[in-house]
């Protein structure tokens, strides 16, 4: 079987077609005033051709942090799959134990990391994702969601920064040679680069004190590879975690 699974972001839209052995990933930018046509043409011009001729059972499934394109973008994956996607949300069973003062409030694609990474590799464990904003996601050894981070992308970060002074220019968003640069463009960006990696030890390594327990991390999102190995800590990157987080939950409610 395979399943469609797709995670709206703010800024990036990812879709993967397979399952926990292998998923086709494709990206593509999150447009907000796209018609369900619109989307359509998309899905059918960007997925696997035939996909919606397959024999093989289809199932698909949609986490989304967007909800004025959730209506839309749903009509479209129904009117391509010719089934009824799931979307995550209230009433949608994931497995998870959430104890927070309000899990509604808890993002659809965060529900999914934790899913994901309870699937991959068990609990207790620690998730960071490397989005538009970084969020860091944690679930104790009774397998009970208890609570995370939420600090601002590097993205964010970046464009703050180069918004809100008068001298200061975009740069490329790479590893730098060295932490002290020897110019201003190399200056922005191991601040940023480094910086990030220094506030993400910080927030995992306290979350760790207050968890009271070893714990496995993952980190994934765009630039997770690129920053798994400037973490002081022990943190293996997979790509897949959120996409494996829908199948697992696409299964517990089919």
């Amino acid at each position: 079987m395979k399943i469609v699974a797709v995670d709206i972001g703010n800024s990036e839209t990812s879709v993967g077609v397979g399952n926990y052995e292998s998923w086709e990933s494709f990206r593509f930018t999150t447009r907000t005033l796209m018609t369900s046509d619109e989307w359509l043409m998309l899905l059918k011009n960007t997925l696997p051709k035939d996909l919606d001729k397959s024999k093989d059972k289809i199932g698909s499934i949609i986490c989304s942090v967007v909800p004025q394109i959730n209506n839309d973008f749903l009509k479209a994956m129904k009117d391509y799959l010719k089934t009824s996607p799931i979307l995550l949300g209230a009433g949608i069973k994931t497995g998870l134990s959430v104890k927070i003062d309000n899990p509604k409030e808890l993002g659809p694609d965060r529900i999914a990391n934790s899913v994901g990474g309870l699937h991959k590799v068990g609990a207790p464990l620690i998730v960071v994702d490397l989005g538009t904003a970084t969020t860091i996601d944690i679930v104790n050894s009774n397998k009970e969601y208890i609570g995370g981070m939420i600090s601002p992308g590097l993205k964010i970060s970046h464009d703050a920064l180069i918004d809100n002074t008068a001298s200061l220019k975009s740069v490329d968003f790479k590893v730098p040679e060295q932490a002290i640069g020897k110019n201003t463009y190399d200056a922005i960006q191991s601040g940023l680069f480094f910086g990030h990696a220094s506030l993400i030890d910080g927030l995992i390594d306290k979350a760790l004190q207050e968890l009271g327990e070893d714990a496995s991390i993952l980190i994934t999102g765009g630039m997770g590879d690129l920053m798994r190995p400037h973490l002081s800590l022990n943190v293996k990157y997979d790509k897949n975690i959120t996409l494996d987080g829908l199948a697992k939950i696409y299964e517990i409610n089919s």
